[in-house]
């Protein structure tokens, strides 16, 4: 399969999901809220709404560290396709437990659910990068140890945290977000810098320059 088309069934996936999400708030019957009542409804929104926003932000970067692994490979085989699939079936679920977490913010379980499922997108997505970067046929042929070493460390903060949220969630729920947001924080502002993303601007004017030729 062309990269590109895998790429572009990969985006659907990821907007679909990103979009489920908002159906977790609902939108009160204006016909018989008041003033009052409407702003208890929104009140009671809120967890709502803060979940819808966390999760959207989560699902970002799951998008660009995937983009960012597919910039890495030249060619796709079968089990390249195979592993991303599974990977983006966990993409699919995010919207069931951020709305399990948005009913119930402050149980432990939905809390585990939660950063469990992120755990395994962000195994997947490790599992992804060391499938690309260890085959030859797969891997760019600029890609060198460095950047490979690079990739790993990065891949390797997201499962790091989760495992952490999900054993906080039994101590205050606060501390499962905070790791959950430190590695959202991480990726956002940190990985970008790194000599990973600094290669990819080197293996995307080479792939320019083969496809001018």
């Amino acid at each position: 399969m062309n990269k590109n088309r895998l790429e572009a069934f990969s985006d659907g996936v990821f907007a679909i999901a990103i979009t489920l999400l908002i159906l977790n708030v609902k939108i009160p019957q204006a016909n018989y809220v008041s003033g009052q009542q409407l702003y208890k409804v929104l009140h009671q929104a809120i967890p709502k709404l803060l979940t819808f926003a966390f999760t959207f932000l989560v699902i970002g970067v799951f998008w660009i560290a995937h983009h960012r692994i597919f910039a890495f490979a030249k060619v796709t085989d079968s089990i390249l396709m195979w592993i991303n699939i599974v990977y983006l079936m966990f993409i699919a679920l995010i919207p069931y437990p951020a709305a399990l977490l948005a009913e119930n913010p402050y149980l432990p379980i939905t809390i585990i659910i939660y950063s469990s499922t992120l755990f395994v997108i962000a195994v997947m997505h490790l599992i992804l990068l060391e499938y690309i970067i260890r085959n030859n046929h797969t891997r760019h042929e600029i890609l060198t140890d460095e950047v490979y070493r690079s990739a790993q460390k990065t891949a390797l903060v997201g499962p790091v945290c989760y495992v952490l949220a999900a054993a906080g969630s039994y101590i205050h729920f606060y501390i499962s977000f905070f790791f959950i947001l430190s590695a959202m924080v991480y990726y956002i502002f940190f990985a970008g810098h790194a000599k990973m993303s600094q290669e990819l601007v080197k293996i995307g004017e080479t792939t320019k320059e083969e496809e001018g030729k």
